[in-house]
């Protein structure tokens, strides 16, 4: 009867968390070491070196990732309550990688706490506290990093959704307006073309930066909608006109010999992941282009943007 007992008591319990939209497999979870300071060599500088360094953070974002997406919601805060007690990622930068990549990290943790549902975050509150002091950091060290803010150009627009997304989050309505500035800044470059000067400038990798650039903005554009912010209006629908630039060269990448003659070198991921920003696109704009484009690459995983987009943002297409 005992033992028939304990076992009620744990499915009760199991049922009650999944009520929270927690799933119980999470509460197991192996919290990895933290990672007190991000200092990576440049992405192009020493490419070995720079993947080196990365991977115990890369892991554990996978790792959150992957959680958040099976709904194991007591893993997700039981992973970011360990690294936000260790006060991670805010150690010491010597050069200029890590920057970036704490501001792409702490985006990310912040587009995964966005999708916890109401009732686990009530449950949760005392972990949240600790939480959420912690990516605010985050956000005031990208909002405050010159060797982000004097590039003005798609780094500027990640860090851009890095303090709206924050700022979203923590209501914390001072990042909000730092992260609309820097996403306004890139809808203000976008030219008629749907064109970006600076990443032109970028050679034979044009045409993934103004794919990558693309990315922060749309993102920033649909959390600027929770604030009565339309940013997809400004510049005369400019974030439109670089979509549907990026739209094209996917159907057609010789197309994109429109803004630049050179020939365009991409990555293997510009074309796949980073198509990511087309879910929410077209959840709020119903391009017809966008199903067929969609449908091969699905379910779009971005480690920058809270793992599985497509799960986060998509809707169905017509049939």
């Amino acid at each position: 009867m005992h033992n028939r007992f304990i076992r009620m008591l744990g499915a009760v319990s199991a049922a009650m968390l999944m009520g929270l939209g927690i799933n119980h497999a999470g509460a197991a979870c192996t919290v990895p070491a933290p990672v007190k300071s991000i200092d990576p060599a440049g992405f192009y500088d020493d490419p070995a070196a720079y993947a080196q360094a990365v991977k115990p953070m890369r892991d554990y974002i996978y790792q959150l990732n992957k959680a958040a997406e099976s709904n194991q919601w007591t893993c997700v805060l039981a992973l970011l309550e360990g690294w936000a007690r260790a006060d991670s990622l805010m150690g010491p930068i010597s050069g200029y990688q890590g920057y970036y990549e704490r501001s792409w990290a702490g985006t990310d943790f912040a587009l995964v706490l966005l999708r916890l549902p109401r009732e686990a975050s009530e449950a949760n509150a005392d972990q949240l506290r600790v939480i959420m002091p912690w990516l605010t950091r985050i956000a005031i060290a990208t909002r405050d990093a010159d060797a982000i803010n004097h590039l003005h150009n798609n780094l500027v627009y990640w860090a851009g959704l890095n303090l709206v997304a924050i700022g979203t989050l923590a209501q914390q309505q001072g990042l909000i307006d730092a992260g609309l500035a820097r996403a306004r800044e890139g809808i203000h470059d976008i030219g008629p073309h749907g064109e970006l000067e600076r990443e032109i400038k970028r050679g034979d990798r044009a045409l993934h930066y103004h794919t990558f650039a693309l990315i922060p903005l749309v993102f920033t554009a649909e959390l600027a909608e929770r604030q009565g912010v339309n940013l997809y209006q400004e510049n005369h629908g400019a974030i439109g006109r670089l979509a549907n630039l990026v739209i094209k060269a996917v159907q057609d990448p010789d197309s994109f010999a429109e803004i630049t003659p050179v020939k365009q070198n991409l990555f293997p991921w510009t074309f796949q992941d980073e198509l990511s920003w087309m879910e929410p696109y077209y959840a709020r704009t119903r391009d017809p282009r966008l199903p067929a484009l969609i449908a091969p690459r699905s379910p779009f995983r971005e480690w920058r943007l809270g793992g599985n987009v497509t799960i986060a943002w998509a809707v169905a297409p017509p049939h």
